[in-house]
């Protein structure tokens, strides 16, 4: 799991393309593409493709090991048991956030409620623990939602750039938040950041930010990590 480094005002963002620039030595003229998009508030998951089928999918834990929640994970709707796409690599995994939309989340309080059931104090902790449920039937009844945003084991890349594999994970017919932008300039970035500030309100689910990462894959690679936060988000 990426430990990111956090940025609370626009002089930090401005600062992190910046910094970005010195490292990777470029000139003035040459452009810089940055990718944001929501950070949403839910239960990070791992989802293990091979010859484009779901064989395992396991709670992201502290980035080494999680639990194994793969009989849980085939009964979310939005997560496709096999990918559509042909050209799908023969091992993919696929990385992103388990969640619970807010009007789903209420709903679901009361129905707790009613029954005497356990009540849940926010979206989030409802959908750690509808994951996590012993019984995949009780996972099956709570209406999760998924986001994918990013990939571990990956042998081979559909593409070069971060927004290019998000637009194969659509391809493929993965769930991909249509928030996601690519930004030229930090200008860009903190007008992507007020307006989901605006949007916030009217959203279906819960974020606590956004996510900036360097689009080039090579350049991110390049920039490397500082311990586990990466140079190349924020």
């Amino acid at each position: 799991m990426l430990s990111l480094a956090n940025a609370f005002s626009p002089e930090e963002v401005v600062e992190f393309i910046a910094r970005v620039r010195r490292f990777l030595g470029l000139e003035p003229e040459q452009p810089l593409e940055v990718t944001a998009e929501p950070k949403i508030d839910g239960l990070s998951i791992a989802l293990r493709y091979e010859s484009g089928r779901l064989v395992e999918a396991a709670t992201r834990g502290d980035g080494f090991e999680g639990e194994n929640v793969t009989a849980n994970v085939r009964t979310i709707r939005s997560i496709p048991h096999a990918l559509e796409a042909k050209v799908a690599p023969e091992v993919f995994e696929v990385r992103g956030e388990i969640y619970f939309g807010r009007a789903d989340f209420a709903k679901l309080n009361v129905e707790q409620r009613a029954a005497g059931g356990k009540v849940f104090a926010n979206p989030r902790n409802a959908a750690a623990g509808s994951l996590r449920q012993i019984d995949p039937t009780i996972t099956a009844t709570r209406p999760l939602r998924f986001f994918a945003y990013a990939w571990g084991e990956a042998p081979e890349l559909p593409a070069d750039t971060q927004h290019g594999v998000i637009d194969a994970f659509a391809r493929w017919r993965l769930p991909v938040n249509p928030l996601m932008r690519t930004c030229a300039s930090a200008a860009d970035l903190i007008a992507y950041h007020r307006g989901i500030e605006a949007q916030r309100p009217s959203l279906d689910y819960d974020i606590d930010g956004v996510v900036y990462k360097v689009n080039s894959l090579d350049w991110q690679e390049r920039l490397g990590f500082v311990s586990r936060a990466p140079r190349w988000a924020i």
